[in-house]
């Protein structure tokens, strides 16, 4: 019963990843045991992962255009085939899931949609999740007529490795028999993230506030009907407080106003955030009109040398400058990213760790943006004066007066002053980022991988430190968002959640893993 690879995690890193391996397995003839594949997913669904998959819902949206999201090439053409295939039953699904928001969405893309136009289009994430599953499965079937490998579906969560013999033995939450395995690819996406109030402090305030811990933990759809619900019972209007100006926070504020249950039961929305601010739309005329020269980062071309400093340095200049002309990330980031990821071969090999470890994130916090969909509603709340932007870190709350919400407090942006918001809010949302690998308790299976020795973070403390193999240590990979801060065959990774990044790195590991397994003849 030894498995040759085991898979701990099923996301689109593992799916682009199996899909090489695959892939390379066929035509090569077996008269040898078959290959032994394990696939091991806490979820019931295999291949979306958490992003692309059923917690997420079937509405939410990329926080790019699809152009931006998969870069020019075989997947994004098969996907644009795929979604004119499909599309009678994915919108079908998008009305089912969505609210008026949802339908405003169909609406406002019907002629692009009816002519196969999807490249400008802020598309549900669930679309692309659908279509992987999909491909993996069919990639499967093909291989399955050409090689002998089986594929052993577990819904299990791994809590231990440990090495053993030539290989590796994984332990289960459960008490389910152990499992052997000759190679591991460790796929379990982003460490835990943030939380600032656990279950007791839930039901402490259950008939003052809703708090949502993580809104995606029990699925969107679940902790959607559960604000509903509290909603309901109360007469007056709910004033929100999200934790995060993220991505995932304009999600929320999208999706909180698409059901009808909920937006017309909410008052005025409190976000605080470090940066004091919400991102950028890339879609509207005046983004279009505009060009940005990043005067700054264009200077150091003629510079035979640089440091990771250097570019950082010359990144914000440019950015503030931006920002001085009220220039959004819509408008700065795609020059800017383009100017400094130009001069990354002025780097030698220790400014390119450094620049992956710290500097590219640093540069990164400062472009953030989201579709047009989601900044419509933000900009409609705004114009209602019904949105607060308040700079600093979330600190605690207490109980408001005579049981009406809670009142939370915050530090400033340094950290050091500790302000009460007057306004009492009665639903807390945490959008909060991931932890670092330092920050504990994060899963049992990141922690004993360090305990053990198997997995040491990188500086960035956003990753491990593998190998050009994407190796921890021979026979152990990692894969996805855990390879960031890391320099692999020359190429300095600060950031693994953009598609173009995974599927590039999840074929170089599935090419990999072909050569380190013995291809029977």
């Amino acid at each position: 019963n030894i498995i040759d690879i085991t898979f701990i995690g099923s996301g689109i890193s593992t799916s682009f990843t199996l899909i090489a391996l695959l892939e390379s397995l066929q035509g090569h003839s077996s008269s040898a045991k078959p290959l032994k594949i394990a696939l091991i997913e806490r979820d019931p669904e295999f291949f979306t992962g958490l992003a692309y998959g059923p917690r997420s819902g079937s509405s939410a949206l990329l926080i790019t255009s699809l152009a931006d999201f998969l870069p020019e090439g075989p997947v994004r053409d098969e996907f644009i085939s795929w979604l004119n295939l499909n599309k009678k039953e994915l919108l079908d699904e998008l009305k089912h899931d969505g609210g008026d928001l949802s339908l405003n969405w169909i609406r406002t893309h019907r002629d692009e949609i009816e002519a196969g136009d999807w490249l400008d289009i802020y598309i549900p994430r669930r679309f692309f999740g659908k279509y992987i599953r999909e491909k993996v499965e069919k990639v499967i079937r093909e291989t399955e007529k050409q090689f002998p490998v089986e594929l052993i579906y577990i819904q299990e969560e791994v809590i231990r490795v440990h090495e053993k013999g030539t290989g590796f033995e994984l332990e289960f939450l459960s008490d389910s028999e152990n499992l052997f395995s000759e190679k591991v690819v460790v796929s379990v996406g982003i460490p835990p993230v943030n939380t600032y109030w656990d279950p007791e402090d839930e039901a402490r305030y259950a008939e003052q506030a809703c708090l949502i811990r993580n809104p995606y933990s029990t699925g969107l759809s679940n902790n959607l009907d559960k604000i509903e619900s509290y909603l309901a019972e109360r007469n007056d209007l709910s004033n929100v407080l999200i934790i995060g100006a993220n991505a995932s926070a304009m999600e929320m504020i999208y999706k909180l106003n698409d059901r009808p249950g909920i937006r017309y039961r909410l008052g005025k929305f409190k976000i605080v955030s470090p940066q004091g601010e919400l991102p950028n739309s890339a879609q509207d005329d005046f983004t279009r009109m505009v060009k940005f020269i990043p005067e700054n980062l264009l200077a150091l071309r003629n510079n035979e040398k640089l440091t990771a400093w250097d570019i950082y340095k010359a990144a914000n200049l440019d950015l503030d400058a931006a920002e001085h002309r009220d220039f959004g990330t819509a408008i700065s980031e795609t020059p800017i990213s383009t100017a400094f990821l130009s001069l990354l071969g002025k780097l030698d090999d220790q400014e390119l760790k450094s620049f992956a470890c710290h500097y590219g994130n640093e540069i990164g916090k400062r472009q953030r943006r989201a579709g047009k969909h989601y900044t419509d509603i933000v900009d409609h709340l705004m114009a209602q004066n019904r949105i607060n932007n308040i700079k600093g870190y979330f600190n605690g709350i207490s109980p408001g007066d005579h049981h009406d919400g809670v009142i939370f407090e915050y530090r400033n942006d340094n950290g050091k002053l500790t302000k009460t918001h007057p306004e009492p809010v009665h639903l807390l949302i945490s959008c909060a980022g991931a932890k670092t690998l330092e920050n504990k308790p994060l899963t049992s299976l990141l922690e004993q991988l360090m305990a053990d020795g198997l997995c040491k973070p990188n500086p960035s403390k956003r990753g491990f430190i593998v190998d050009n193999k994407m190796q921890a240590v021979p026979g152990l990979f990692i894969s996805g968002p855990l390879l960031a801060g890391n320099v692999i065959n020359g190429v300095p990774y600060w950031h693994l959640e953009h598609c173009g990044r995974i599927i590039a790195l999840s074929k170089a590991l599935g090419n990999e893993l072909f050569e380190v397994i013995q291809v029977r003849k």
